[in-house]
C-alpha cells in the first residue's frame, strides 16, 4: 500500500492542478521499484505531488524534477521542503527541452508528464540521457480519450493530439526502445532502452 499525502492531493483537486491519478501513481511507483531505479528525472513537477510520492514510497536515491510555471514551482519547492526531502529532490524552474538538451546526467528512469504536444520533441534527447535498460514512463497518452477516438478532438487540442500520435508511433517503432502501452489511468507508455533484458 503506497503512502500518499492527502492534503496535497486535495489541494491539486481544489485548485485544478493536474496531478497523477491514483492508478497511475500506483503503477509508476511499482515500475520504479521493480526496475530498481535510483536516478529519476520527472518532467512536469506541478505542485510536487508525484515526486514527493515517489520519494516517500521507493528506494530511489535522487529525483530531478522540472516545472516551467513559476507559481507552481514555488509551491512545489515549499512542499518538498515541508516533507524534508530537499536532499532527495532537486527542482528546476526551466524549460524542459533546454534542460534535457544540456544536462550531462544519465537517468535510470524518466517520468514524462509535461506538455503532451512536446513529448515527440523531447524523445531523442530523453533516449540520450537514459541509461541502457532505463525506462521512459509517459503519462496521458490517451488524453481523455481524444487520442483513441473515444471522444472528438476539440479544436484547440488538434496539434497536441497529433503530437501524441507521433510520439506513440515513435516509441513503438524506435529500434532503441522496447515499448508497451497500458490501459491504466489516462494511458501509459512504458519504454525500456534496449539492454540485456526486455520488458
Amino acid at each position: 500500500m503506497i503512502e500518499l499525502d492527502e492534503k496535497l492531493k486535495e489541494y491539486g483537486k481544489n485548485h485544478k492542478v493536474p496531478i497523477s491519478l491514483d492508478d497511475t501513481l500506483n503503477f509508476l511507483i511499482e515500475t520504479i521499484e521493480n526496475s530498481n531505479s535510483k536516478m529519476i528525472l520527472e518532467i512536469g513537477t506541478a505542485i510536487g505531488y508525484s515526486s514527493i510520492s515517489i520519494a516517500m514510497n521507493t528506494e530511489c536515491d535522487h529525483i530531478d524534477t522540472i516545472e516551467i510555471d513559476k507559481d507552481r514551482f514555488n509551491i512545489a519547492k515549499q512542499n518538498v521542503s515541508d516533507h524534508n526531502l530537499n536532499d532527495r529532490i532537486s527542482l528546476y524552474n526551466v524549460d524542459a527541452l533546454d534542460f534535457i538538451k544540456s544536462i550531462k546526467n544519465k537517468y535510470d528512469f524518466i517520468y514524462l508528464d509535461g506538455p503532451k504536444g512536446q513529448y515527440i520533441n523531447y524523445l531523442p534527447y530523453l533516449i540520450k540521457i537514459l541509461k541502457d535498460g532505463g525506462i521512459i514512463f509517459a503519462d496521458n497518452l490517451y488524453f481523455h480519450g481524444m487520442v483513441t477516438g473515444k471522444i472528438p478532438v476539440s479544436k484547440g487540442c488538434r496539434a497536441m493530439i497529433k503530437g501524441l500520435h507521433r510520439y506513440i508511433d515513435a516509441i513503438k517503432t524506435d529500434p532503441m526502445l522496447d515499448t508497451k502501452i497500458y490501459d491504466i489511468g489516462d494511458g501509459i507508455g512504458v519504454s525500456k532502452k534496449i539492454g540485456n533484458q526486455s520488458l
